[in-house]
């Protein structure tokens, strides 16, 4: 006696949750958009289309949990719902839910991560190749920098020589110049004291 009681308790309260979601969905899609609201066969199994809200309805089509339904009138018990474009008929509200399942939320997550990972795959890609572009740019850059050090390098060295070049060159001239006024004193001192004993072999 006691287990029947509680036996028509959880049909009681399972009855009451029933038409608590049903009103709730009611509700909701009352609220809503006016055009039609997607929703999605829930749990994981298949569910049957009726011609009518009614058990005794004739069997339309099996639908698969997780496939998205447009919701065209909300009932308590029974909705009528579109399926696909050339076709329409009424499931139990119950086995409607405007969440997604957790199968189709778990498949588009997985297919994010799979774009996240390629995605991930070509910056890990284009980072190695940036990276080895600025290996070869550093590589070039101290190479034309070893250059630039042996032109000036090389630049000092002809300066200095060249300065010393000059400084012979200078010297060299001063030799020659000192060497040109001696001679040319020499000269001059020469005429000088010719021209002083010519005067004075005519003075005797």
């Amino acid at each position: 006696m006691r287990n029947g009681y509680m036996v028509g308790t959880i049909r009681r309260a399972f009855r009451w949750r029933n038409r608590v979601i049903g009103a709730l969905l009611i509700v909701g899609l009352t609220l809503g958009a006016a055009e039609a609201a997607t929703v999605y066969v829930a749990d994981t199994m298949k569910f049957t289309l009726r011609s009518g809200p009614g058990t005794d309805r004739k069997i339309l089509a099996m639908v698969d949990s997780g496939t998205p339904v447009q919701m065209l009138e909300a009932g308590e018990e029974w909705s009528l719902v579109r399926v696909d474009a050339n076709m329409e008929g009424y499931m139990l509200t119950r086995y409607l839910t405007p969440e997604k399942p957790s199968v189709l939320v778990l498949e588009e997550l997985r297919q994010k991560h799979a774009a996240l990972t390629e995605q991930a795959a070509g910056l890990l890609t284009e980072n190695e190749t940036l990276k080895a572009e600025n290996t070869r740019m550093a590589a070039e850059l101290a190479e034309k920098s070893g250059a630039l050090s042996q032109v000036s390098r090389t630049y000092e060295e002809l300066k200095h020589d060249s300065e010393a070049n000059r400084f012979e060159m200078r010297k060299y001239m001063l030799f020659f110049f000192s060497g040109a006024a001696i001679l040319f004193v020499g000269v001059l001192l020469g005429l000088v004291m010719k021209r002083s004993r010519r005067k004075s072999s005519l003075l005797s």
